[in-house]
């Protein structure tokens, strides 16, 4: 056993140094062959083959700079792209607003031309509104009595800028308690922006 182990021992020892031997020769090799890698690439030196690693470094550089500078003119275009429809609905917003708003006011103004071409040609009330005026101006006015609209001898007439002339009678009594007859003639206005009617003219005979 003793002289065995010494073997095995001198054996183990001498297949350790072959190792070491070899790594080292491998690792020599390596480096010799990795100084003449520039052939496998067709090269005349290393220089060349630096030369074309920079080179294609370089390009790859520039493929990411190209890549990158795309990805942001797409983003710009997009972004232009963008404002430029929301620009496009903002007018087309603004312009439905503001025929909405003309129809509103085309509207209104429809109804309001409506409505005092209504009071303009409304003589029942002109006759209603002369009878005011007339009562106001007699010396017993709880006294007064005027005719129906549709006595004949009771006349409105319409005049221009929504005026009427009332030509009609009213029984009520003088200064002396004595009921008398008396023939009028008022003409009054209709103020559209005020809603009043507006005493222009009176007469009482």
């Amino acid at each position: 056993m003793r002289l065995f182990r010494k073997r095995w021992r001198k054996s183990a020892l001498l297949h350790l140094k072959l190792a070491a031997g070899l790594f080292v020769l491998s690792l020599a090799a390596v480096i010799w062959c990795n100084q003449f890698v520039y052939l496998d690439y067709g090269l005349a030196s290393r220089e060349e083959l630096e030369q074309a690693r920079a080179e294609r470094k370089a390009a790859a550089q520039a493929e990411r700079a190209a890549a990158a500078a795309r990805a942001e003119a797409e983003k710009a275009a997009a972004a232009k792209l963008k404002a430029e429809r929301e620009a496009e609905q903002a007018v087309l917003d603004a312009r439905k607003k503001a025929e909405q708003q003309a129809a509103e006011a085309a509207r209104k103004a429809e109804k309001e031309a409506a409505e005092l071409a209504r009071k303009c040609g409304d003589t029942t009330m002109a006759f209603v509104m002369s009878q005011e005026f007339v009562t106001r101006n007699l010396k017993a006015p709880s006294t007064a009595k005027f005719p129906w609209y549709t006595d004949n001898q009771v006349s409105v007439t319409q005049k221009p800028g929504c005026a009427f002339r009332v030509v009609a009678w009213v029984d009520a009594q003088n200064g002396f308690g004595a009921q008398i007859r008396s023939r009028y003639v008022v003409d009054l206005k209709y103020l559209a922006a005020s809603g009043e009617w507006l005493l222009t003219d009176i007469e009482i005979r």
